[in-house]
């Protein structure tokens, strides 16, 4: 295996598709077109392969609307538990269906399968477009089917404590699950990209100048592209560490991808390390790549910037 990658978390996106136009969302507001979901028995296979080399502790699944395709869900979670994984993470807005029977057979099926923890999206911005009442159904159904966590997980504009009319809407929304004895997440803050920056700009403060002299992984939540702990895998089958692709488990075994990545043979990702976001510019630059970085709220979001770009170049 490559001594870039000592993996103890997976994360799935199982699908791009949506059931909401959230206006707090990091991508953009327009709906994905069906991408037909995660294949099933691929992820399963990387799970399994993955357990065996490494000490994984945690599997989380997400999208999109996961339980859109609550089969491949319940197959990924079950797969998780018979490889010993501990922590078997599901984030769902909880409308899959406003089909009581299926909402309830979704929901012992979730907990026959061993997910550990379900967090359950609940904020104005989620209710603009998704009802209440089967999100309720889904809920009350996996507290009397299981023993697991679950929570209710808002998103705050600002934080919580700042007074907004949409803050005081999720705060209405949540205690209508805490009286219920469903406890609340600390949530998290939204951030000002995608349709969260074109529909909520108004609530944050302009850009600070970005140090563009920082280094990979030093950031609050971030790895260094040689200490990777943790990946994702979207539904088109893509190896996802940070902003950049290192293949395709619909087209290479992942322990093939796991076992030949080395970030100092991608002259970008080299760059990066060696020299920080100063040099990965520099680098995009020398192709013939200046892309935009005006609207970039931080480091992080100019490194995906070029990343993007310089993947569109080479593809």
């Amino acid at each position: 295996m490559s001594k870039y990658i000592n993996l103890n978390r997976i994360e799935f996106v199982i699908t791009g598709t949506c059931n909401g136009r959230c206006k707090h969302c990091s991508v953009d507001n327009e709906r994905v077109a069906n991408d037909g979901g995660i294949n099933k028995d691929a992820a399963v296979n990387a799970v399994k392969k993955l357990a065996k080399k490494y000490s994984i502790d945690s599997v989380m699944t997400f999208g999109g609307e996961p339980l859109l395709y609550a089969d491949t869900v319940c197959e990924i979670h079950a797969a998780a538990r018979h490889c010993g994984i501990s922590k078997r993470q599901l984030i769902t807005n909880g409308y899959f269906s406003k089909d009581e029977s299926r909402i309830k057979e979704v929901a012992r099926s979730l907990c026959e399968a061993g997910v550990s923890d379900i967090l359950l999206s609940i904020d104005a911005f989620h209710q603009e477009f998704i009802p209440l009442e089967p999100v309720i159904i889904f809920a009350e159904a996996i507290l009397e089917y299981g023993e697991m966590s679950l929570q209710v997980h808002p998103a705050w504009v600002v934080n919580e404590n700042n007074e907004n009319p949409y803050n005081e809407e999720t705060k209405r929304l949540l205690k209508i699950f805490t009286d219920k004895s469903i406890s609340a997440s600390d949530g998290n803050n939204i951030f000002p990209s995608g349709a969260a920056l074109k529909h909520l700009g108004e609530y944050f403060s302009p850009p600070e100048k970005i140090d563009l002299s920082v280094l990979c992984g030093s950031l609050p939540y971030t790895s260094r592209l040689d200490e990777i702990d943790c990946f994702g895998i979207n539904p088109n089958g893509d190896v996802r560490l940070c902003s950049i692709s290192i293949g395709n488990i619909y087209n290479s075994d992942i322990l093939e991808i796991v076992e030949n990545y080395n970030p100092f043979k991608n002259p970008a990702t080299k760059a990066l390390l060696d020299g920080g976001i100063n040099a990965l510019l520099c680098y995009a630059e020398e192709q013939g790549i200046n892309t935009d970085i005006s609207d970039c709220r931080s480091a992080c979001g100019v490194c995906r910037r070029i990343m993007t770009a310089l993947e569109k170049e080479q593809s």
